[in-house]
């Protein structure tokens, strides 16, 4: 399939407004194991928000650094 140059390829899930969105100054990668699909979900969703929740509860810069906690099969 042919894709028209106005077309873009997004590598991530997020709308434009999500990846504009500057991370704070200051911040700084969070101190938790990165979830690869074989601990519980919920509880890495828990220790992700209550830790990330120290610099900000914004949605969108929420948004733009959960992906940091992920790796393997959970990020692709």
């Amino acid at each position: 399939m042919h894709c028209p140059a106005a077309w873009t390829i997004r590598r991530h899930p997020f709308v434009d407004r999500i990846m504009e969105t500057n991370i704070l100054l200051g911040w700084k990668p969070l101190n938790l194991e990165w979830y690869d699909m074989t601990t519980d979900p919920n509880e890495h969703l828990d220790v992700f928000l209550t830790q990330a929740n120290l610099y900000t509860n914004d949605d969108v810069i929420l948004c733009r650094v959960f992906p940091t906690s992920l790796k393997g099969a959970a990020l692709t």
